[in-house]
């Protein structure tokens, strides 16, 4: 075939060939000599009819001043009709069927063409044949590509291979001329299909110190294959690297990164920043991005020196899985020179911060300083973003100043768990300085899906069953468990010598499964010495209280529910069934609860009520707390706003309908004054019963817990609390509670429903 370019006189029309690309496609070449300006773009045609896409066309200066112009196009399905192809509505050349013409010899295409064209040119091939799946893997093209960067590069430098990263990919290095300039493309050559690699390089400096450009990359295993080709172009020429034979012994990326502690952060972000992209699809890769965070990490970075003008700190970043991020840390800044803090994730996400709204004193950076007054160098801070591929455990930051300059800021990784990270959350400021403004816009955005995350990794919780199960049990008590166990034997020797809790199922739930083995040997020892039925549920790990009652509703099989505390004792046998009548004695009770009493004899609860703070904010309390224990009006039943959940008898038909225990709340605090409010809002009354009592030994689980003991967590719970109820509990607190109960049982009467639920 010959090509005939229909120009003006002047010009002279030089004969050209054509190549076959694989078996769907055509390169046509051919050059105008004395033609120096671009033509405009270039359409082929062929029967009159324009050519359907796929098909592109490249215009390159030859080095004797002329034009070489590439068009590459499907092969017409008969090879006799001609091709011609149009700029600015003329027809510039035409291709025809000629008897005897040759085919173009490949080494034509970059014959008299200098280095910048004859990058071009193989630019042109490869983006061509990368955006087309019928080219890209026909063997022929893939042999032609082989030849023309061979031919340039005929003994190509070896690539090496440093480490196994997830998702079956490989870090390989190389390095190339200090005068190669900007890698503008990276492609793999087999024997048979053209590849473009999967991310881009990481340039860094010559670790050797010969001035040459280092580069870093991630290859799927399956490119690194002996034989193939790495062909790198940049913006002053073409590069060709081969792979080694194949390496065995590896080490993992994660190993390489911690023998080589010197590694640069460019590279740990690229690495972070490719393995999250293929994270989205590869569980190995996710995998491998938590792994590469939490086991070399970053080291902290901070800017703390007293001597200077200004300094600052981010104590703890957390990334949250809604793609928020929380930051609490502190800025010193008494002349104004900082402008914004930018954070970036390991992913590229970055976030903007011009003002720290909520800010707090912290002592030790005023005596870092010398601080004289009011210190308020302290914030914490919560930004919302897009949820991120994988998840983040380390940020970086940059405080920028107003003159250009700029302190760089690295935090510690977050914690992994997310029941940790939820603690430092809490944690993270004094709880005098917890407004509801802040609890709203930052601490609750940042805690709300940090626990919900952390509930979501439950599993079937493990249950243990000593003697011979109930079918039918009066009453199911649900006991949970955390860490408080020198209650235990009083409480189950109380059981275990009350004929009345015959009938009860106990149900222990483990939430400190740390205690499983010394749980499990202490109640195997109780059953042995008592012979009393019991079940041991243990939870996976810590989900609240909450949590652990639910979890021990579902495996409970009474109608009636009592839950209560590992911390309360009952003062004498006969407790339960009177409980029990105070929940019969009338229709549309739903839930009671007895007394409760110090170790003094002191009134601890005689009913719970709702009042507001000299802030307005609502606050659970107690009837009658530190009162004696015959104070007269704690002996009177009577209905109450609610009952607490240390010792509070219900109905499974009313539990269920009020959704069970709320297990939005932290630790444990507000969940039974939530359930008893759900409970009214079916129209139910709860009442107290003060003929039953039994001794609390208050706050003793919780108070072994430091992500309550050391945060805001009871104020995030008031403020989650209020915020749900507030209208209801100032409905309820317009009543009179203590106006006498109209239609109350007579004493013979309560005493006779006794006897029939202890029979």
């Amino acid at each position: 075939m010959t090509v005939i370019a229909v120009l003006p006189n002047s010009v002279s029309i030089a004969p050209a060939q054509r190549l076959t690309l694989g078996s769907r496609f055509l390169l046509v070449c051919w050059t105008m000599d004395g033609v120096t300006d671009p033509v405009g773009p270039i359409t082929p045609s062929v029967g009159g009819e324009p050519v359907r896409p796929p098909f592109t066309t490249l215009t390159v200066g030859t080095g004797w001043g002329g034009r070489r112009v590439l068009s590459i196009l499907p092969a017409p399905r008969d090879p006799r009709m001609p091709i011609h192809f149009i700029a600015n509505n003329r027809v510039i050349a035409e291709l025809r069927t000629e008897t005897g013409a040759a085919d173009l010899d490949p080494a034509g295409l970059l014959g008299s063409l200098g280095g910048v064209a004859r990058l071009r040119v193989l630019r042109f091939l490869f983006d061509f044949a990368c955006s087309t799946p019928a080219l890209r893997r026909d063997a022929a093209f893939a042999a032609l590509c082989r030849r023309l960067v061979l031919d340039r590069a005929a003994e190509p430098a070896m690539l090496a291979v440093r480490a196994t990263a997830g998702g079956d990919l490989l870090l390989c290095a190389g390095a190339l001329s200090s005068r190669f300039g900007a890698i503008s493309g990276l492609v793999v050559l087999s024997p048979n299909a053209v590849a473009r690699a999967p991310f881009d390089a990481c340039i860094g400096p010559d670790p050797a110190g010969k001035g040459r450009i280092a580069f870093d990359l991630l290859l799927d295993c399956g490119l690194c294959a002996p034989g193939n080709l790495l062909v790198v172009l940049g913006a002053n020429g073409v590069a060709c690297r081969r792979f080694p034979e194949e390496s065995a012994g590896l080490p993992t990326l994660t190993d390489r990164l911690n023998a080589r502690p010197d590694t640069p952060a460019a590279l740990r972000h690229y690495l972070l920043a490719c393995l999250a992209q293929r994270g989205r699809n590869d569980a190995s890769a996710a995998s491998a991005v938590s792994e590469l965070q939490a086991l070399a990490p970053l080291p902290r970075r901070q800017a703390a020196d007293a001597k200077r003008p200004i300094g600052a700190s981010l104590d703890l970043a957390v990334p949250t899985s809604d793609g928020g991020l929380f930051l609490a840390g502190w800025l010193h800044d008494p002349h104004g020179l900082a402008v914004e803090l930018v954070v970036r994730t390991p992913f590229g996400g970055e976030r903007r911060v011009g003002r720290f709204a909520h800010r707090f004193p912290r002592e030790d950076v005023a005596k870092l300083y010398g601080s004289a007054g009011i210190d308020r160098s302290g914030f914490v801070l919560h930004l919302p973003g897009n949820p991120e591929p994988a998840k983040a455990l380390q940020v970086t930051a940059e405080l920028r100043l107003a003159s250009g300059g700029a302190l760089r800021l690295v935090p510690p990784p977050r914690p992994r768990a997310d029941s940790d990270a939820r603690a430092a959350v809490l944690g993270s400021l004094p709880p005098r300085f917890a407004t509801p403004e802040l609890l709203e816009t930052v601490i609750g955005a940042a805690v709300a899906p940090l626990h919900a995350a952390h509930l979501a990794t439950r599993s079937e919780p493990e249950l243990v069953v000593y003697g011979e199960r109930k079918v039918k049990p009066a009453v199911s008590v649900i006991i949970p468990l955390y860490r408080t166990l020198e209650f235990l034997r009083f409480q189950i020797a109380c059981f275990a010598t009350d004929p009345a809790m015959a009938d009860a199922e106990l149900v222990f739930v483990l939430d400190s499964p740390e205690q499983r083995d010394e749980v499990v040997h202490l109640l195997r020892g109780f059953h042995g010495l008592y012979s009393l039925p019991m079940l041991l549920l243990v939870q996976s790990a810590n989900y609240g209280y909450s949590a652990a009652n639910n979890a021990g509703v579902a495996v409970a099989r009474g109608n009636r529910l009592l839950f209560l505390n590992s911390d309360v004792v009952p003062d004498r046998a006969g407790w339960l069934p009177q409980l029990v009548a105070a929940l019969e004695e009338r229709p549309g009770i739903g839930a009671v609860g007895p007394k409760l009493l110090f170790d003094d004899d002191s009134l601890q609860h005689a009913g719970l009520y709702f009042d507001r703070d000299l802030q307005g904010a609502w606050y659970n309390h107690h009837y009658f707390k530190g009162l004696p224990r015959d104070f007269a009006a704690a002996c009177r039943p009577r209905s109450v706003p609610g009952v607490t959940g240390a010792c509070l008898l219900t109905t499974r038909a009313a539990y269920s309908a009020a959704g069970g225990f709320c297990e939005d709340y932290i630790i444990g605090d507000f969940e039974d004054s939530d359930l008893c409010l759900r409970i009214r809002g079916q129209g139910l009354d709860i009442r107290y019963a003060p003929s039953v009592e039994l001794y609390h030994l208050e706050r003793r689980s919780i108070g072994r817990h430091q992500g309550y003991t050391r945060g805001v967590a009871s104020e995030y719970n008031r403020w989650l609390h209020g915020r749900r109820w507030a209208d209801r509990m100032a409905e309820l607190m317009a009543r009179d509670w203590h106006a006498d109960d109209e239609g109350q049982p007579s004493n013979a009467d309560r005493t006779r429903k006794t006897a029939q639920v202890t029979r």
